[in-house]
């Protein structure tokens, strides 16, 4: 029993000192990595893939990355060659232009769109490892500008507007949207928008976007109407497509304004009595439409 307490505080002696050495060697060892890639990319560019670290001193024992959970590039300082491939499809290596920092694909299609991961390995004794990641997206641009449909290309005042704005087959499906006289519309009680996507062969996607609003007499200056579409993926794609439309005038009902008796009391022009609510919503709408 007399021996029990020295070796107790040996024990806790031992537990103390590789608490220290864990925390010396933290204080020493892997710091600050940071995987950097793009957030998209064109399919069939080069791709540079970035890891940086601070080792604080202590030697690397490795680097790997990762296509998901699949690994595909290492560097090992103490290997000879350092350098080692692992094949994956669609994954193309340009071994001369990569190294313990960084490593170049080349031809990069979307099926490489996805997580990616550095692993970063600190030499013995302790062998740190720090894991970073991050997502990316190969883009397929469509073939071509999008395309604006409508039902015809002369309204009458308060008739309903509607257009279909179509982007061809990418990835992933381009983003939509609707220009009013260069003013961008956004969904709201008079205007109407609805974005649809559709699966097409290939694993691409094509967009539909759908707008829906009343004809009103601010959004035709000058009798017309321009509609635009913008098509766009991330920074790397934008294109746009101009429809312009006419406002037709009825010309029978300034015929029988004409002919009305204008100074009876409690008596208004047909043209009056039509215009006056569509006047109205125009405000409403021009309030809707006014850039923020």
């Amino acid at each position: 029993m007399g021996h029990a307490a020295p070796r107790q505080t040996d024990m806790k002696g031992i537990i103390v000192l590789v608490i220290i050495l864990v925390h010396t060697h933290g204080l020493l060892c892997l710091r600050d990595v940071m995987l950097k890639i793009p957030r998209a990319v064109k399919a069939g560019s080069t791709l540079h893939i970035f890891c940086y670290y601070d080792l604080e001193g202590v030697q690397l024992y490795s680097v790997k990355f990762y296509q998901g959970d699949q690994e595909f590039y290492r560097y090992v300082p103490k290997e000879a060659p350092p350098t080692r491939v692992f094949p994956l499809p669609y994954v193309q290596v340009d071994i001369y232009e990569s190294n313990s920092t960084v490593v170049t694909l080349n031809n990069v299609q979307k099926e490489l769109s996805g997580l990616y991961k550095c692993e970063v390995s600190a030499d013995a004794p302790l062998f740190h490892t720090v894991i970073q990641s991050t997502h990316l997206v190969v883009v397929e641009e469509p073939r071509g500008a999008p395309d604006i449909r409508v039902e015809k290309q002369k309204y009458t005042l308060g008739e309903r507007i509607r257009a279909n704005c179509t982007s061809k087959a990418s990835f992933p499906a381009a983003n939509l949207s609707f220009f009013i006289n260069d003013i961008k519309v956004a969904n709201n009680d008079l205007i109407g928008l609805s974005w649809y996507v559709k699966s097409e062969p290939a694993g691409l996607e094509s967009s539909l976007l759908q707008l829906h609003t009343l004809a009103v007499p601010m959004m035709f200056p000058e009798g017309r109407m321009q509609l635009a579409c913008l098509a766009a993926q991330y920074t790397l794609y934008k294109q746009m497509s101009y429809l312009t439309l006419y406002e037709d005038t009825p010309q029978l009902a300034h015929v029988l304004g004409a002919s009305l008796p204008h100074d009876r009391p409690g008596i208004k022009s047909t043209a009056s009595i039509k215009r006056e609510p569509v006047v109205l919503l125009s405000i409403v709408v021009a309030t809707l439409l006014r850039p923020r």
